[in-house]
């Protein structure tokens, strides 16, 4: 029944919790990726060029939407 502030303070344990990368949170499998993944024919590769494609397309998309009203505007 004594005061909660005299109890002694907990100790940390031994082993801290292990850090992520910074990238995890984006990018979960990248830690996975090997030469392997980039061999001609392969899933992986088709689905890493998939994703440079659609990463790729973005800029353009964005550009268009913008432009294209100025163009038709004049």
């Amino acid at each position: 029944m004594g005061n909660p502030d005299d109890d002694p303070p907990q100790r940390e344990p031994d082993v801290a919790p292990e850090k992520e990368p910074p990238y995890q949170a984006l990018f979960p499998n990248l830690d996975r990726i090997s030469s392997s993944s980039f061999r001609k024919g392969t899933v992986s590769r088709q689905r890493i060029n998939r994703a440079l494609a659609v990463i790729a397309l973005i800029p353009v998309v964005v550009l268009a939407v913008i432009l294209l009203p100025q163009l038709f505007s004049r």
